[in-house]
């Protein structure tokens, strides 16, 4: 795990809580559990990221309600784990997730017919950029449309007629490297 991806996990939980502080702020402490469908790898960054947010001193005591043995690209597994999540009496359903893209195309569209947004810090294939088709999936990385129109603005500014282009298919963050 490299510290990029450490920084996108800290960032993506420190971000949600300021959100949660600032729109429910009051003396008590508040107790928010957010729900996860996280590869094996990833647990080192997510725990180093509640560590940084607990030591923020926040009125908010933050429980990631994890699932350890889900297979990084089995739709199966994910979607079970979904619905489990689904069931469970939470006041503040919001699913993290660093799944691959045919497993998160699954989950996204699931969760939105039970209005539950979905965050990824992985993923940034241009097939999940559909807002009609997944309204409440959000990405924390830049899609491939963004890729594409700087690579729009170089090819205007270099004044190129032509150019190669080297693209790798698949999830590019979840890969092993």
């Amino acid at each position: 795990m490299n510290g990029t991806e450490s920084f996108r996990s800290y960032f993506i939980l420190l971000l949600f809580c300021l959100i949660i502080f600032i729109n429910h702020g009051s003396g008590d402490r508040k107790k928010i559990i957010l729900n996860s469908l996280f590869t094996h790898s990833s647990y080192p960054s997510i725990n180093f990221a509640l560590q940084q947010i607990d030591s923020l001193q926040m009125d908010i005591i933050l429980e990631l309600n994890t699932t350890e043995e889900i297979i990084p690209c089995d739709v199966g597994t994910s979607v079970k784990i979904l619905f489990n999540i689904i069931n469970k009496k939470n006041w503040f359903n919001v699913l993290i997730s660093d799944a691959c893209q045919n497993v998160l195309s699954y989950i996204a569209e699931a969760a939105t017919y039970f209005h539950i947004p979905v965050f990824s810090f992985t993923e940034s294939d241009l097939s999940l950029s559909s807002i009609e088709r997944y309204p409440l999936f959000y990405h924390v990385v830049p899609s491939d449309r963004a890729h594409n129109l700087v690579r729009k603005q170089l090819l205007q500014y270099y004044n190129w007629t032509r150019f190669g282009l080297i693209y790798q298919h698949g999830s590019k963050y979840t890969l092993v490297s």
